[in-house]
């Protein structure tokens, strides 16, 4: 537990310092770094690592991924994705007695899920600056990162029903609704937080509280769909965490597999219902 909390409270202090950067580029390369990692770590997980063709071209897919703005995100998607999966089945064609399909199929996805996810998290910053965007950032990450704390501690002190025996045998049922009303509780309290430093900055922000607190619920069971999505990978071929980076969370998807499936839908969701506007 000491470890755990050590780390995150180094994490904490690392997103600080990446959100007080966050109308400069800093934020594009960090997004980068991370969705380089995690592709790095589930490329590792599935055995696909092995070869380095491969490896090579998903990475440079994930970290190029990030640095385009959300204004040339159609322009530059399709392209890249048309580029990467045309060299991933040229390396099949070479290599067909040592590889796979699935192979080049799960790399191809690795590397378009991780790096997509996350860049939405640029996305807010260039559709609503940085103000808004720090907001929807604090409350994609937030919303999954406090759905899995409370269920922690909910599950370790009430839980008696397994909601997924199999994939992750240590949640129950308990620990999850536990989750979500703490994730709520404390979501709220982080927006008022978030609007209370905009204020004494001289400039205000206007969350609608109630929208948000509507939304948490679906926020919390997107992100258990994420850790739990991730924990399969991790049953199926037999590994325990994706990585070590982080001592007593384990790897980067380990700490970001629920908000890889939170923070797109917090994108989707704010181009139609805003949860905060300036005020």
């Amino acid at each position: 537990m000491k470890q755990r909390l050590i780390s995150s409270a180094i994490g904490l202090c690392v997103l600080f310092v990446i959100l007080s950067l966050f109308h400069t580029i800093i934020v594009n390369l960090a997004v980068a770094a991370i969705a380089c990692m995690g592709v790095y770590e589930l490329l590792t997980a599935t055995g696909c690592i092995q070869h380095k063709g491969i490896s090579a071209v998903v990475l440079l897919f994930a970290a190029a991924f990030p640095i385009f703005p959300a204004q040339q995100m159609v322009q530059v998607m399709f392209p890249l994705s048309y580029l990467c999966v045309v060299i991933l089945f040229c390396i099949l064609l070479r290599c067909h007695d040592r590889l796979h399909i699935e192979q080049i199929a799960v790399s191809f996805t690795c590397g378009l899920l991780v790096p997509f996810s996350l860049t939405t998290l640029v996305y807010q910053r260039d559709l609503w600056g940085s103000r808004l965007g720090i907001f929807y950032v604090l409350v994609s990450l937030g919303s999954a990162w406090l759905s899995d704390t409370g269920a922690y501690f909910a599950g370790r002190a009430f839980g008696k029903r397994k909601l997924a025996p199999y994939i992750s045998p240590k949640k129950t049922v308990e620990g999850a609704v536990g989750g979500a009303i703490f994730a709520a509780v404390a979501m709220l309290l982080v927006a008022w937080l978030y609007a209370a430093v905009c204020s004494w900055m001289g400039y205000p922000i206007r969350v609608h509280y109630l929208l948000l607190l509507g939304f948490m619920p679906l926020f919390t069971g997107v992100s258990i769909i994420g850790d739990l999505s991730a924990s399969i990978i991790k049953r199926q071929f037999g590994v325990k965490d994706y990585g070590s980076i982080m001592p007593g969370h384990g790897g980067i998807m380990d700490r970001f597999d629920s908000a890889l499936m939170v923070a797109p839908l917090v994108y989707f969701i704010s181009r139609w219902i805003p949860l905060a506007q300036l005020a």
